[in-house]
């Protein structure tokens, strides 16, 4: 009996443990692909920011609540367009960061005559 006593916090924190890192890691992975996809959609020739910000959200919205968007920022240099959307992670406990960072770039289409 004092051995399940002992046991039993273990295995639910080793469960819980592993359930945060699933939903870690499927937030990480939806938020990169629709990341990547809008940076392409607005670096497209003719695209715009605010196209790329609509796909972002269009991706997002089935999986992420919308809440969850801490911050989306763009930044243009010469000739690439970089996409840094800020999401919070949904928590099961106190323990592990709250915000991810997720970076995306792609190159300018522009057509040379």
């Amino acid at each position: 009996m004092v051995d399940f006593t002992l046991v039993t916090p273990l295995v639910i924190g080793m469960v819980l443990a592993m359930l945060q890192l699933a939903f870690t890691l499927h937030t990480h992975a939806i938020v990169a692909c629709a990341a990547e996809d809008a940076v392409r959609v607005a670096a497209a020739y003719n695209g715009d920011i605010a196209a790329g910000e609509r796909r972002l959200r269009v991706l997002m919205a089935r999986d992420v609540p919308n809440d969850a968007i801490a911050s989306i920022s763009w930044t243009s240099t010469l000739n690439t367009l970089t996409l840094r959307v800020r999401t919070q992670l949904p928590l099961l406990g106190p323990i592990g960061p709250s915000i991810m960072t997720t970076t995306a770039s792609a190159y300018h289409e522009v057509w040379a005559l």
